[in-house]
């Protein structure tokens, strides 16, 4: 199997073990691998400062996102790169 033509409705066909066989981790973004569900502060590559808790989509190429409160149920993707993470707290288990 691969993912070339890939469609949700074909993804839902899929049991768990074919989907984490064919899961592409290209999507993440390096920094923050192993760093879901913690409050991060980050720099990026031009200069801004901002604290958001790490989140991951889910699917065939999952993607890290920027989830600006506890309580809150998305966010944004977040940035391929950055010039810093300071891991801050756990904020989900």
């Amino acid at each position: 199997m691969s993912l070339e033509g890939m469609t949700q409705t074909k993804w839902a066909g899929f049991t768990m073990e074919e989907r984490d066989n064919l899961r592409s981790d290209n999507g993440l973004t390096p920094q923050l691998v192993g760093l879901e569900g913690w409050r991060v502060e980050v720099t990026t590559t031009y200069g801004e400062t901002r604290r958001f808790i790490v989140g991951r989509s889910t699917g065939w190429v999952p993607c890290h996102i920027e989830i600006p409160r506890r309580d809150s149920s998305g966010g944004i993707g977040a940035s391929k790169k950055y010039a810093s993470v300071r891991r801050l707290y756990q904020a989900r288990p």
